[in-house]
Order: structure tokens, then sequence, then C-alpha cells
């Protein structure tokens, strides 16, 4: 009985021993599992979210499915993973997967009703819905979207369901985020300020991308040296005409000035800071859509915060200013154009006329040395050339020739002082020998002019000079009897100006010789 006893006592000590261990056990789990924070799972399940997100972006379509999948079978749901998962089944573009993708989206929204990116991917699944096929579904679309409007008037996913809605002037996001960033900057006594405020609102929202969009925007806005973009985002209407009417002014100087064709290119210089500016805000809306917003805390917000409101229409001062600078810009464009053509296109019309004598020099006539240079003009120029001359001037009682001048006029708007170049080539090509070339100065008239010197066989020196421009053609060809270069390239600008004479009857004009 003793011993009976004993045995009872001892098991009854060992099960309660064993009771306690349990209890033990149990209240260290409990205080493990009280101590460990909350946030614990929704950051496991929030950077399987990411990862999901970041296999969407890359085209990875199954690969994300099958995170987000697995994410959701382990860890505690979080809206995100909803989200990701039901773009990669909408994103394939297949009626079956359009059907996987609404399950999840309203598997979602039963666990989290009010957030905002689930709701906005759910109404885009439906607004693009064929409204014959998925009526039903087509339907919800407008109901998403009031849900969004009303949730986060204003938001970046609002106007994307708006969007999607075919919604009526629904501002694009490149007008939202500048119209925000120009709202904060005036509100805010320095641009540093305005930055900081908007980052630490995103951060107590990181449900609305808005808000996102412009944390982002200012904090590169407020970078050292962007001071200017900071003035052209405040003052938007200043900055499109001083742009376009630089734009304009450069291009109508090139014809007017005038200026080489290819100045022309310069009329993009005042445009280069909107295009520095535009891609600076294109950088932040992106990096605003691939930042991984922070997980929801109890940050307190910034009451000073201002409300950003519906953005505006465009007023009639902005679309008229809009169209007044559409006008100038095409009218800049295409006036440049036509008169730069014209100009180039127009060409000095001559009439040709050698006097009798030119000084103490006779014209001869019926020349053998004339009438073989008359006969090379009409093979050269014959059906291009309006007309065609050759005149000898020397002396006529003694016989001697002193200069002959031929050439021809017409329509030669197309001239370039590389055509004189020729000169010297056909000289050498004909087996002379030229000894000197120079440049000369053409004289009244203008264009270009270019003097050789070369020996004929059994002959003194010649020097041929030779004039072009875009309505006349024609070289001087004397001999070189120790009178000099400058003698020469007289001569030449002197018969020139003696056998052309610009335009006809009251429009002609000879200059003195």
């Amino acid at each position: 009985m003793q011993a009976k006893g004993q045995e009872g006592s001892s098991a009854c000590a060992e099960a309660e021993a064993e009771a306690d261990a349990e209890t033990a056990t149990d209240t260290a789990v409990d205080t493990e599992a009280d101590a460990a924070p909350d946030t614990a799972v929704p950051e496991t399940a929030l950077t399987a979210a990411v990862h999901a997100e970041a296999l969407l972006r890359d085209g990875r379509l199954a690969e994300a499915r099958e995170a987000a999948r697995r994410a959701l079978d382990t860890h505690e749901p979080v809206a995100r993973l909803y989200t990701v998962l039901g773009r990669a089944h909408a994103a394939e573009n297949d009626d079956d997967h359009d059907d996987r993708a609404e399950t999840v989206y309203r598997t979602g929204l039963d666990a989290f009703p009010n957030d905002i990116e689930l709701l906005s991917a759910y109404a885009e699944l439906c607004l693009n819905a064929d409204y014959l096929e998925r009526p039903g579904r087509h339907r919800r679309g407008p109901e998403l979207t009031a849900r969004i409007r009303e949730l986060a008037p204003g938001s970046t996913q609002a106007l994307r369901a708006e969007r999607a809605a075919g919604g009526k002037n629904v501002p694009k996001p490149a007008r939202v985020q500048r119209h925000d960033a120009r709202l904060v900057l005036t509100l805010s006594p320095t641009p540093r300020t305005a930055a900081d405020r908007a980052r630490i609102q995103a951060a107590a929202r990181p449900e609305d991308e808005r808000l996102a969009v412009l944390a982002e925007t200012l904090s590169t806005l407020v970078r050292p040296g962007r001071g200017p973009l900071r003035w052209m985002v405040g003052h938007p209407l200043a900055t499109t005409l001083l742009s376009w009417v630089s734009y304009a002014a450069v291009l109508l100087a090139v014809p007017a000035v005038p200026l080489p064709a290819w100045t022309a290119c310069a009329a993009a210089l005042p445009l280069l800071p909107s295009a520095v500016l535009h891609q600076v805000l294109r950088g932040a809306r992106r990096r605003a859509q691939t930042h991984t917003p922070p997980t929801p805390t109890q940050a307190p917000q910034d009451l000073t915060f201002p409300v950003l409101p519906p953005v505006p229409a465009h007023t009639t001062r902005g679309r008229v200013a809009g169209a007044l600078v559409l006008a100038t810009a095409v009218g800049a464009a295409a006036g440049s154009v036509t008169w730069s053509q014209i100009q180039y296109r127009d060409y000095p019309r001559y009439t040709v006329a050698a006097p009798l004598s030119l000084g103490v020099l006779d014209r001869l006539e019926l020349t053998p040395a004339q009438q073989g240079m008359a006969d090379q003009l009409n093979v050269n120029f014959g059906g291009t050339a309006h007309e065609t001359f050759a005149y000898v001037y020397g002396d006529e009682e003694l016989g001697r020739t002193a200069f002959a001048v031929f050439g021809a006029t017409g329509d030669f708007h197309q001239m370039t002082p590389d055509l004189l170049d020729e000169l010297r080539e056909g000289l050498e090509a004909s087996g002379l020998t030229v000894s000197a070339e120079w440049n000369a100065e053409p004289g009244h008239y203008g264009g270009w002019m270019k003097c050789v010197t070369y020996k004929p066989a059994a002959s003194v020196p010649e020097v041929a000079c030779g004039w072009a421009d875009k309505g006349s053609i024609g070289i001087v060809i004397t001999a070189e009897r120790s009178t000099g270069r400058n003698a020469a390239e007289e001569t030449t600008r002197r018969a020139r100006e003696a056998v052309l004479h610009r335009g006809t009857g009251a429009e002609r004009s000879e200059p003195e010789v």
C-alpha cells in the first residue's frame, strides 16, 4: 500500500512537472509572438510583391504570377500581391486570363475594399472589356471609377481610370505633374521647403501616386543648378512665348541678313531648355512609378500641406496663346523656307551691250578669235544660257588685240565659287602650264573672281580672269606685258561692267567705266 502510494505520488509529480513544462513552453511561445512586431508579416509579403512587380515590368508574366501566388499562400496577404497577380493575368491579353484577373481583383477587394491601386487595376480591366462579350464586367468600370474618384479625387489613379473610361478633358500625367509642382512651389517659402513637405506627405500616403510623382519632381528640381528649370515650371506661358518667339526670330534672320542656310539649325537652341525640362520631368515620373512605396505607417501628415485640387481645364487665354505660338512657329518656318528659296532661286538679270570703244581701245569685229570663242560658247551653253557673248578689244589701226571678253548670261542660281576652279583645270587639260593663281575683287556686280597666269606655246604669258555670279559667267584674257596683276584685274572688272548691264529699259543700271 505504502509503495503504491509512493508510486502514485511520483506519477502525479511527473505529470505535474510535464504540465508545468508545457505551460512554460506555451507561455514562451506566446511571449515571443507578442514580442514580434506587427509589421513583420506584411514586410515579408511586401518584399515578395516588389519582386513580383519587377518580374511583371520585365515581361516575365508567368514568373510574376507564380511569385505572387506563392507569396499569397505563404504570407499574410497584402493588396499589392493581388494587384500584381491580376495585372500579370491581364497582360496576357487573353479571355481566360482576363477571367482569372477579375477573380483575383474581386478576392483582393473583399479583403482590401479601399485600396486605390487594386481598384484602379480592376477598373482598367473592366473599362477595356468588350461591352458585347462581357457586358457585366464593362458596366462595373464606371462604378469602380466613381469609387476611385471618391477615395482619391485628382489622384493619378483616378485620372488613369478617367482616361480609360474615355472621359473628356482628362489632363495628361505631364500636365498634372507641372500643375502640382507649380502650386506647391508657389505656396512654399523656399524650393527646399516645398520638396521636404512633399516628401513627408508622400511618405504618409504611400498609396497616392500623384503625391509620389510630386515628391520626386520637387526633389529633382531643387538640385543645384536647376533654378532656371524651376522658373520655367512656375512661368509656363512666358517660357513658351520666349522659346518660340526666339525660334521664329532666328529662322527669319537667316534670309533677312542673309546668313548661310546651315545657321537655321541655331533655331533649335531656344527650344533646348524646354526639351531639358521635359526630360527631367519625365525621368521624375518614371522614377516615381518604379519607386517602391514604404510600408504604411502612422507617420503624421503635414496638415499645412496644400490639398492638390483637380487640374483645371485649359482656359481660353491658354488656348489662344497656344494657337498663336503654333501659328508663329509654323509661319516662321514656312516663311523662312519660302524666303530662302526665293533668294536662292533669284538671280540678277543682265542685258548684253558691248560699247564700240572702251577708253582708247576699239571693238574689233569678225576676228578669228572672236568667231572661235562664239562657236565654243554655243556648244557649251546651248539650251542653258539666255545669251552668250564674245568680244575682242584692241587697236584697230595697228591690228593689235588688247583683250578678249566672252561669257554667258542666264539663270545660274546654283552657281558656287568652286566653278572657277575649272578655269585652271581647263587650261592644264589643254597642255598649258599655269604659273600663278589668285582670287580677285569682283567689282560692283559682286560674285566671285579668280585669275591665273599661263604661257601659251610661242607667245608671251597671258592672264585669264574669270568671274561668276548667279546671273552671268565670263572670262577676260589679256596679254601680260609687265602690267602686273592689278592691271589684269582692273581690265576684267571694266570689261565686265561695260558689256553687262543689269535690268532693261528703266531698270537698266550701268556702272561707271
